[in-house]
């Protein structure tokens, strides 16, 4: 009966905020309301813009609030670095109302379900988080993928070079001929240098927006080249070679490390599997845990070794090349 009570408490305070979002951001006015019968195609189109347009000046306005004082701007500084490697087209005051929205759902759900301050805490913890794992998995997602296409940019400067183009000629051709998202750097590097940036400020910009070593190493040859002359197409084609090298190395200690990889899979999730499972088969006696003080401890004591025993694997079976 307690549980139904605060579910419905949490729909409606669901409902409200909708309402009040609604209020404050959704406008119509009588142009709007002609072009659905006039041009209905172009009206849809126009409406979803305006919506994304309210929801970002709504989120914005929400962030704006949050983030103040030194902390703040430390904060946005380095959230919108963050947003800019994980290509996220957000800006750091939206980002931070999502992460405050996550913790209110989050807090209230937990709290819902378990029927506890701590467990609300906890929730809402995660909430805060959740976002930012996001981040950080969509930044690896890409890092990845700009690593693998890495050296078939390499070669194609290189060719471009050897055919006679410029240096930023090349980068032009390999911002079109790739896919994204190392087109996508390539591309933006361009509009900096159109913008009156210098090349080798763009170059920079790339080596910390994208925050790989092996582009890493590629900007660094070419900068020294400018600076020093060379054949660049040569040097060029002895950085694709050692990409190449470190690619197959990689993929060797990945291969010897499965076993790593797995066992630490298993490790995460036994617990909650087998909790998952005595909670099915006989709930009275899994639901100890949560409801006695002794239990919480218990589960204290056990997410940190689990915790211990995860980044323990994990630093074995990471091998730096």
């Amino acid at each position: 009966m307690l549980g139904i009570v605060f579910f419905s408490i949490f729909c409606s305070m669901l409902l409200i905020s909708y309402l009040i979002f609604y209020a404050a951001f959704h406008r119509k006015n009588m142009i709007g309301r002609m072009q659905h019968y006039l041009n209905p195609e172009k009206e849809k189109e126009q409406s979803s813009i305006e919506k994304n347009k309210q929801l970002h000046q709504g989120l914005k306005s929400i962030g704006k609030t949050l983030i103040k004082g030194k902390w703040g701007k430390k904060y946005k500084k380095n959230m919108e670095a963050l947003l800019s490697q994980a290509y996220i087209p957000l800006k750091a005051e939206e980002f931070m109302a999502i992460q405050f929205f996550g913790i209110i759902v989050g807090a209230i759900t937990a709290f819902i379900i378990m029927q506890g301050i701590g467990f609300g805490i906890i929730g809402g913890v995660v909430g805060c988080f959740m976002p930012n794992i996001y981040i950080a998995r969509k930044k690896k997602r890409r890092l990845k993928n700009i690593d693998q296409q890495l050296t078939d940019a390499i070669v194609l400067i290189s060719n471009s070079l050897k055919a006679g183009y410029s240096f930023l000629q090349a980068v032009e051709a390999a911002s079109k001929e790739l896919p994204p998202p190392i087109s996508e750097e390539f591309a933006h590097a361009l509009k900096e240098m159109n913008l009156g940036f210098t090349t080798e400020a763009a170059l920079e910009n790339i080596s910390k927006r994208v925050q790989s070593k092996d582009l890493e190493l590629v900007v660094m040859a070419v900068l020294i080249q400018r600076q020093i002359g060379g054949n660049l197409s040569e040097i060029l084609d002895n950085i694709s070679e050692t990409i190449r090298s470190r690619i197959t190395i990689k993929g060797e200690i990945r291969t010897l490390t499965a076993q790593g990889r797995i066992s630490g899979l298993v490790i995460s999730l036994l617990p909650i599997t087998l909790g998952g499972a005595l909670y099915l088969m006989n709930p009275s006696y899994i639901i100890v845990l949560f409801i006695h003080p002794l239990g919480h401890m218990m589960l204290g004591i056990g997410i940190v070794m689990q915790m211990v025993g995860i980044y323990s694997i994990r630093k074995i079976i990471r091998i730096e090349v």
